[in-house]
């Protein structure tokens, strides 16, 4: 049951929230907020149920040009311990995951917010073939390879993610905190 996710799919990552509708206690609320959340839903469950190479490149694809509002992929597969703040796999074929949010970055009222730092996914069996995929993922950018003790570093040029180290059962993706935009959420 892999359905394919469309750049309209994907599209609700990049929507900003008009400011007007984002402090106001009383005041009117996004008129688009019902129709995000149905969006937002609906792209979790892709997420949820892809193939593990269809997540991986996804994930690649959103934030390869754009810094990617992270909370609908964390929510699609991360089920999350308030009480522990453990964060475990919703998917049987990742073993650990880390969504690391970090503060250091201003939201568009010059508080300070947090963003997706970097990513961790081990799997929870090798992965075949998986520089290809992470090759063809990366179409489009210049970057550079580099391989040793069965880790390869990609290093990306001109784009939010900084690198993707990968071994055959983990990647790790890590986001130039510049490149944060605030989505209201």
């Amino acid at each position: 049951m892999t359905s394919t996710i469309t750049d309209k799919d994907l599209e609700i990552l990049y929507y900003i929230t008009p400011q007007k509708y984002r402090t106001m206690l009383d005041g009117e609320s996004d008129p688009k907020t019902m129709e995000n959340l149905n969006k937002e839903e609906y792209l979790e469950e892709l997420l949820l149920k892809s193939s593990l190479n269809n997540l991986i490149t996804t994930i690649v694809k959103i934030f390869k040009n754009k810094y990617a509002n992270p909370m609908p992929i964390w929510t699609s597969i991360v089920d999350y311990e308030i009480n522990t703040k453990k964060e475990n796999s919703k998917r049987n074929d990742i073993k650990k995951l880390k969504f690391d949010f970090q503060y250091g970055v201003e939201n568009d009222f010059g508080g300070s917010t947090q963003y997706l730092d970097n990513l961790f996914i081990e799997f929870a069996f090798p992965f075949q073939n998986f520089k290809s995929i992470i090759k063809t993922s990366l179409q489009g950018k210049s970057f550079t390879e580099n391989s040793s003790n069965n880790k390869t570093v990609f290093t990306i040029n001109n784009s939010p993610i900084l690198k993707i180290e990968i071994t055959d059962t983990s990647f790790l993706l890590f986001i130039d905190k510049n490149s944060f935009i605030d989505y209201g959420q």
